[in-house]
């Protein structure tokens, strides 16, 4: 996508979903949306969990910036990636932002595709309200939720900016402990 090929879209909500998505799918690539929209100022990445491979991250940290990208927003302030998990390309994307939007106040990684803390504090579901409890993550999804809190904290967060608020959401403390 050429630059500029959206320059009035300020907010951009993208939800990767399974089965209309290919599990190879390259999430970087979505980089061609944030480089043609110089005015974006809220970026959402919604991704539903198998939606994607999770070709972990492993090896030198440094080895995660992909070359030749010049791109810069300095117009968005504000992303979160719901469903972030270990995928390499993800964490590609992360970083990207991360080191190419100088204008950026708020980061928020959500590791558990948004039903776990989120959603019974917003109570969009009673229920969960009601008997006091999130909704349960099955042990694969528990599992990749602590490697991408793991993730997420040897590649990401010692990138963040320090006028950047950062917040990664993993799973409740309350409902997944010892799981």
């Amino acid at each position: 996508m050429l630059p500029s090929k959206l320059p009035h879209l300020k907010n951009l909500k993208i939800s990767l979903v399974k089965p209309w998505s290919s599990p190879n799918y390259d999430v970087f690539s979505l980089v061609s949306f944030l480089d043609a929209s110089p005015a974006l100022e809220s970026f959402v990445l919604r991704v539903e969990q198998d939606a994607m491979m999770h070709d972990p991250v492993v090896g030198d940290d440094t080895e995660y910036r992909r070359q030749n990208l010049e791109c810069r927003n300095n117009s968005l302030r504000k992303v979160m990636i719901t469903g972030f998990c270990s995928a390499k390309s993800l964490v590609e994307l992360t970083v990207h932002i991360l080191e190419r939007t100088h204008s950026l106040e708020r980061f928020t990684l959500d590791i558990t595709y948004g039903y776990d803390r989120r959603t019974c504090n917003i109570a969009k579901f009673p229920i969960a309200r009601m008997i006091g409890q999130c909704w349960s993550l099955s042990k694969r999804a528990l599992e990749e939720a602590h490697r991408a809190v793991e993730t997420a904290d040897r590649y990401i967060k010692g990138r963040v900016p320090s006028s950047v608020q950062f917040e990664v959401l993993g799973p409740c403390p309350r409902c997944h402990i010892g799981k």
